[in-house]
């Protein structure tokens, strides 16, 4: 890494711009692969340069592809490298970066939840069916915190990652509003009382010693350990740690399975069906594009085209 001196600069500029620290790792990650990638298939260019010809990139996206990187990742991974040439003016001499040249599919019935599978998958996250007893154990413990997670994905449209980037000032129990903040928007949404209710609870099982400090940036969400039956805490910070994004993505996968409803779903399918009511409801694009943080309406046509087939 020490050697990447351009990553190391663009990701001082992303720090400084108030970045989410989830949204710089993932540009951490992304573009030092790049480079790695770079040095070991094109050692004769200086570690220190930036390729000025685009065949190198479209030669790294090929590579990618053989991989089998899915069309979304390869998507964020020309995004993160936009970034990156914008930052050095190289955008109009390259041009933009295209991961893929692949038109999104077309929505389908498959790609969403239905409102009774919502309910039923509402009801196991706190219930203690297909437990053992030690997993109930634990269940006591996360169950709360589980069902908060899903009701934020479920009813609000959250992604995995703002879910787990939330921090414990994001919410206002009085005013039942939640910040929520991605790479691209800063918006804040209106909670049900019940709703509110529900993450106050769960943030009230905590032991005051691990439970997030009001106001500050602590996380929302953080980790259990389940052999010490205790939430974590990292004391080099003097915070609780925040919960994982694979570890969340790892629980949706087990109460999706452990709820027993027949579609296989994922946090994709939540977010779908949240933007597809709030069209059914007759919010107004600017509205929606705004309420799900997206970067276009560009974003609603397939929504819309689906509703029009059916």
């Amino acid at each position: 890494m020490e050697k990447f001196t351009h990553l190391q600069e663009f990701l001082c500029h992303l720090n400084e711009s108030k970045k989410k620290a989830s949204t710089v790792s993932m540009y951490k990650h992304d573009l030092k692969s790049f480079f790695e990638w770079l040095n070991y298939y094109h050692s004769k260019i200086p570690p220190e340069t930036l390729p000025e010809d685009k065949k190198y990139y479209n030669e790294y996206f090929s590579y990618l592809k053989q991989k089998n990187l899915s069309e979304a990742n390869l998507r964020r991974v020309a995004s993160h490298l936009n970034g990156l040439l914008k930052y050095y003016n190289l955008t109009d001499y390259i041009g933009l970066l295209q991961g893929t040249n692949k038109k999104q599919r077309e929505l389908t019935d498959t790609d969403f939840i239905t409102e009774a599978d919502t309910l039923l998958l509402l009801d196991s996250v706190i219930s203690h069916k297909h437990l053992s007893d030690i997993q109930s154990q634990i269940h006591k413990y996360i169950g709360l915190r589980n069902l908060s997670i899903f009701v934020l994905m479920l009813r609000y449209g959250l992604t995995v990652t703002e879910v787990v980037s939330l921090n414990i000032k994001d919410i206002n129990f009085g005013q039942n509003t939640l910040i929520v903040n991605n790479s691209k928007t800063n918006r804040i949404l209106e909670l049900s009382k019940q709703d509110k209710q529900i993450i106050y609870n769960y943030l009230s099982t905590i032991p005051s010693l691990f439970r997030p400090k009001d106001y500050t940036d602590d996380p929302l969400f953080i980790s259990f350990h389940p052999q010490k039956m205790v939430y974590w805490y990292d004391y080099s910070l003097g915070k609780p740690k925040r919960i994982s994004l694979i570890g969340t993505k790892r629980m949706i996968e087990r109460e999706v399975k452990r709820s027993g409803i027949k579609a296989n779903v994922r946090s994709t399918h939540f977010r779908n069906s949240c933007i597809l009511n709030k069209i059914c409801e007759g919010y107004p694009n600017e509205h929606i594009i705004y309420y799900f943080g997206l970067s276009s309406r560009h974003a609603l046509y397939r929504f819309k085209r689906y509703l029009r087939v059916k």
